[in-house]
């Protein structure tokens, strides 16, 4: 009887750590605004890096600034507060998966245009960041992308 009594307080046991509610690892709605940071999107040193090191380093702060689950609307207002100019993607011509909206900041110094750019995508259409992409350009006279040939 005592064993009835041990698998008895074992499968219950079990039972009930099979219905415990556990921490969702996606994020199921909007995050609070405070989870971006205050401080100024920090853009390196990009009046004297290579455009390569420009570019990861904008993708690194963006990553680390974005993450999926955040308003989008309080991504977007980030941005402009950085000095970015944020519009609805109005060019989805069919191509992949388009970001929902594009937030650009544009800075010519020394003859050079610096261009950051961050797509932001909303997949489920409620209003919540899927994921972003940061793209750093920078064109001098007649180079072409990231300061190649033209």
């Amino acid at each position: 009887m005592s064993k009835v009594w041990v698998w008895s307080g074992l499968s219950a046991a079990m039972f009930l750590s099979a219905c415990a509610t556990l921490p969702d690892s996606t994020p199921s709605g909007r995050s609070a605004v405070g989870a971006i940071p205050s401080a100024s999107i920090n853009l390196g040193d990009w009046h004297r890096a290579a455009p390569t090191a420009v570019a990861q380093h904008f993708e690194r702060e963006v990553a680390g600034r974005y993450a999926a689950g955040l308003d989008l609307g309080a991504v977007s207002a980030d941005l402009r507060r950085n000095d970015f100019t944020c519009a609805a993607n109005r060019d989805s011509a069919g191509r992949g998966d388009p970001p929902d909206q594009i937030c650009r900041k544009t800075v010519t110094v020394d003859g050079c245009t610096h261009t950051w750019q961050v797509h932001l995508r909303d997949t489920e259409g409620n209003g919540v960041l899927a994921r972003s992409r940061a793209i750093y350009d920078r064109r001098c006279g007649g180079d072409g992308l990231l300061g190649g040939p033209g």
